[in-house]
């Protein structure tokens, strides 16, 4: 007999606000579809999500495994012989999801987004799809499969392009530049695949631009071919020192570092992946910011602001 979601989560007020219980017990489902768990990543996974605090205990961890048990889940034993892993065998779930509760899977994603690596990214994209094939429903369908980043990608090419990721290899690939739509071919070397801005990117060397690149992986046509031959170049960090006003106003990224507080203002180093990123978030800080060095950024920001004056003129 088919169950659904709405009643296999506990409803707390006249507002149909979900229980705690019920709220951990869902998560915990959608982590049983990616796979197997034991008891230490299924915690992990709630508190990356942030539906738990880190004292989730294991005690609560049986009681939400119980919880989906009575509402018709078959679950496997963690064995020695599964390395200690639960499984969901069955369910009995028709999903009917709400768009509210599509909403809670948004934030839970935005929350995972903020560490998450491509491997995760990719992982949660199957998820939605698998999610989506169990609705009915089409516009909430819709609403799960829109959450994805990914939902706009060749997922083929960005497998293959995670399979690099770190691994330093010379790739070569067909890009849809937004100057050249037909495509160009690059020979890149991937330093790491990433979030900016809510689309993928590939951070990498471009050797046949002799620079540092990042690239929006939507873009990127196809994985032409590879190299071995040792040729690969990774470039290096951009240092940029600059005056910041009224810091404490301002969230740093974690490759900002304050290295000296004065009266009006903080001395503040950043490491930028190239010199366009850090221009960037130099103009993010406004009049705030002055660039102390390297003077080539300073140099950079000076021309960008005289060609944004130049608009108004």
């Amino acid at each position: 007999m088919a169950v659904s979601l709405e009643n296999y989560i506990k409803q707390r007020d006249e507002h149909k606000q979900v229980s705690m219980t019920g709220a951990r017990a869902l998560v915990m489902f959608i982590s049983f579809l990616e796979g197997p768990k034991t008891f230490e990543e299924i915690r992990q996974y709630l508190i990356d999500c942030g539906v738990v605090s880190r004292e989730y205990s294991v005690d609560t961890i049986r009681i939400d495994i119980n919880t989906l048990k009575a509402v018709g889940c078959q679950i496997s034993k963690a064995t020695k012989k599964n390395n200690h892993r639960y499984g969901l065998i069955s369910h009995p779930f028709n999903l009917r999801l709400t768009s509210a509760e599509v909403d809670a899977l948004k934030n839970v994603y935005k929350k995972v987004l903020k560490k998450a690596s491509p491997q995760k990214i990719l992982a949660y994209h199957k998820l939605f799809l698998k999610l989506a094939n169990m609705t009915a429903d089409e516009k909430i369908k819709e609403e799960i499969l829109g959450i994805s980043l990914l939902k706009y990608q060749n997922i083929e090419v960005l497998e293959e392009l995670i399979y690099d990721d770190k691994k330093y290899n010379k790739v070569k690939i067909l890009y849809r530049a937004p100057n050249n739509p037909d495509g160009c071919e690059y020979d890149i070397t991937i330093e790491k695949i990433g979030v900016r801005h809510g689309k993928v990117y590939v951070f990498c060397y471009n050797h046949t631009l002799a620079t540092r690149s990042f690239l929006n992986v939507s873009r990127i046509k196809s994985v032409i071919s590879k190299f071995f031959d040792g040729s690969s170049t990774i470039g290096a960090d951009i240092n940029v020192k600059f005056k910041l006003k009224s810091a404490d106003e301002y969230e740093l990224d974690e490759n900002e570092t304050i290295i000296e507080n004065h009266n009006d203002y903080s001395l503040v180093e950043g490491k930028y992946f190239n010199k366009f990123i850090a221009m960037q978030r130099m103009l993010n800080f406004a009049s705030d910011a002055t660039v102390l060095e390297p003077e080539d950024v300073k140099e950079i920001v000076i021309e960008k602001l005289k060609e944004m004056r130049a608009v108004y003129e």
